[in-house]
């Protein structure tokens, strides 16, 4: 039998264009510029990099522009790559062959991409969290962005000090999660009307004074709160009479940090599942660098 031939097919500049516009460089695949496609998925690729370490040594980075501002942004570049390669399509001389396979060699650079993006998702040393809950504030609140040292796939790597704020996993889940270390290995650690202790100890409280709570029809006090090794951090606490306002001391173990939400009374941390195995703390948080109040961008949690 005769082997089957499959006559050159014109390149639509329009087809082009919505490769290119969703997933580039499919579309200059589409319109066989191989040089276009090498120097795209370059450039995406170092783009990424080069916009995190941006973020991360100037904050907000990216961010300023607003998330609004990078949407319309991706929509421009998304316009103009495929503007490009319709522009290429429509010059391009018709393509023979079997379309499965040219279908295959087209995805092949976005498939690339798409597998880079996700390896540095995942072992990138600089990723991005975004806050969803009220138990880090007023350090932390909904929405804010922090961008942390830690790969997101090799949790245990980390070296905490207490005073940081840390991505770690609850036990029993894989879910990210945001709380203070408090006190490391070998310390203990108690609550006493309210009061943190470590090793026997309350620590230093200073009272900067009663705000409104963002989810509640109540008042809190704000606190400048230091602990042992002289790290400062600022609280919210109800009062002394919350449920976890009392809480026997417990020794942390070998490997183990306890940590804490900075909104006392509106935070399930080590207070209810006990310190954290190392093994389950993934990154320290390095800054802010997104949030609505832009004066807390920079800024170290």
């Amino acid at each position: 039998m005769s082997e089957t031939t499959w006559p050159p097919r014109p390149r639509r500049w329009w087809i082009a264009f919505l490769l290119n516009a969703l997933f580039p460089p499919v579309g200059f695949a589409y319109a066989g510029a191989w040089k276009a496609v090498g120097m795209t998925v370059v450039i995406l690729a170092a783009g990424a990099i080069a916009a995190t370490e941006w973020t991360l040594a100037s904050p907000p980075g990216v961010y300023r522009f607003g998330l609004s501002g990078l949407l319309i942004g991706s929509a421009v570049v998304a316009v103009l790559l495929g503007a490009a390669a319709a522009v290429l399509a429509w010059r391009a001389p018709p393509k023979a062959g079997r379309p499965s396979k040219l279908v295959l060699l087209y995805l092949a650079p976005w498939l690339l991409l798409l597998v880079g993006n996700m390896a540095y998702s995942s072992y990138g040393p600089h990723p991005t969290y975004n806050i969803e809950s009220e138990s880090m504030a007023p350090t932390l609140r909904p929405a804010d962005i922090v961008m942390v040292d830690g790969a997101r796939a090799e949790c245990g790597k980390a070296r905490p000090r207490p005073g940081d704020v840390v991505v770690f996993r609850k036990p029993g889940t894989a879910a990210p999660f945001i709380h203070r270390v408090v006190a490391g290995p070998g310390q203990t650690v108690a609550m006493e009307q309210g009061v943190l202790t470590i090793d026997g100890r309350a620590v230093t409280r200073r009272p900067l004074g009663s705000v409104a709570t963002p989810n509640l029809a109540v008042r809190t006090t704000e606190f400048e709160e230091t602990l042992p090794n002289g790290a400062r951090h600022r609280i919210y606490d109800l009062g002394p009479t919350g449920a976890l306002d009392q809480v026997a001391a417990t020794t942390v173990p070998p490997g183990s940090w306890y940590l804490m939400g900075d909104n006392r009374d509106n935070a399930a941390d080590s207070r209810v599942f006990g310190p954290v195995a190392g093994k389950d703390v993934c990154a320290v948080a390095l800054k802010v660098v997104y949030a609505k109040d832009g004066a807390r961008v920079g800024r170290r949690p």
